[in-house]
């Protein structure tokens, strides 16, 4: 009797067990929790060492953190941001407090950037020059950047040599990376979003003085080469030396400006340009010959009217497609 009153005890204690364990795998899982928002802001104090050449520049710059502390989650946004377009050179200054319920982090960083130039307006060019914030460790399920528009800004001694300052702004947005970084807890296939700060610093090229400095060489090689319709054909040396003289120059000039810039697959403004320049030069050379063919044969009186026409009709075309050229591009 004792037996089977314990048989019975134990199974209605199974019967109890197992409904608990089947009424708990039906119970939904919990809501994931929301990203923590955490407020990004930069200052910018300088800008420095521009380098169209190898595609970078520096800057030094203060970013400041701002958030909501949650129990359980440890962030330290000063520790583990990145930048995502460049490499972090110097930290230094860090700081940390609390501000109404809020912790509030700053640290002043050196950084070098990496930036690819749009080069089709060189030298008229602007350009936005970017700082890509981001968190390493943490994506964007659980850390969302909101921008401090009223306090990020630049510095308003900031100076950039060669250009002018005249914009700032940030915005935010999500960037997938389609790749699990080799997690092998993660599929395959994964996306990887990240929250990301971008402030950004507008500049331009201030005036015609950098336009007028790089094609300068040009625009008196071309000058040089039109002298030769002044020259009778009698005294044909120098009025080939002439044409032959501004190809030379105007070749120095190209190689100069091309060394200037990186290897690129766009035309420029200054690629135009110098196809123009060097254009006009053989057409003037070519019309040298032709003249000279033509006092050779006995037909001056044509001769001297086709100089008259090309001493006028050339300068005219070079500054008529050379305006299209600026204002068009």
């Amino acid at each position: 009797m004792r037996a089977t009153l314990v048989a019975f005890v134990t199974l209605l204690a199974l019967l109890l067990g197992g409904g608990r364990a089947a009424h708990a795998d039906a119970e939904p899982a919990a809501a994931p929790t929301a990203p923590i928002k955490v407020t990004c802001g930069i200052y910018v104090n300088h800008i420095y060492g521009i380098d169209i050449k190898n595609n970078s520049f520096n800057v030094d710059f203060y970013i400041w953190f701002r958030w909501t502390p949650v129990e359980g989650i440890e962030l330290k946004p000063v520790d583990t941001f990145e930048l995502s377009n460049g490499r972090i050179t110097s930290k230094a200054g860090v700081s940390k407090k609390t501000i109404g319920g809020q912790t509030y982090v700053i640290a002043r960083i050196v950084a070098s950037i990496t930036k690819f130039w749009d080069l089709r307006r060189f030298p008229l060019d602007d350009h936005t020059l970017e700082l890509q914030v981001e968190d390493s460790e943490h994506d964007a399920r659980t850390l969302v950047y909101d921008g401090d528009t009223a306090n990020a800004t630049v510095s308003p001694e900031l100076q950039v040599s060669g250009w002018q300052v005249t914009g700032n702004h940030g915005a935010i947005s999500a960037h997938a990376y389609h790749t699990n970084y080799g997690d092998t807890s993660l599929p395959h296939d994964r996306e990887s979003t990240y929250s990301r700060y971008v402030f950004g610093i507008d500049i331009e090229r201030p005036g015609y003085g950098r336009f007028m400095k790089v094609f300068f060489g040009l625009f008196i090689s071309v000058l040089i080469s039109w002298c030769a319709f002044h020259v009778r054909p009698k005294e044909s040396s120098p009025r080939v030396s002439l044409g032959v003289g501004a190809t030379f120059a105007a070749a120095a000039v190209t190689v100069a400006i091309n060394n200037s810039l990186p290897d690129t697959n766009d035309v420029t403004m200054a690629d135009k340009l110098i196809m123009l320049t060097l254009g006009i030069i053989v057409l003037s050379v070519a019309e040298t010959i032709t003249a000279l063919a033509l006092v050779a044969r006995g037909r001056e009186p044509l001769q001297q009217r086709l100089d008259r026409i090309c001493a006028y009709a050339f300068p005219a075309v070079y500054l008529v497609v050379l305006v299209l050229i600026v204002i068009r591009i």
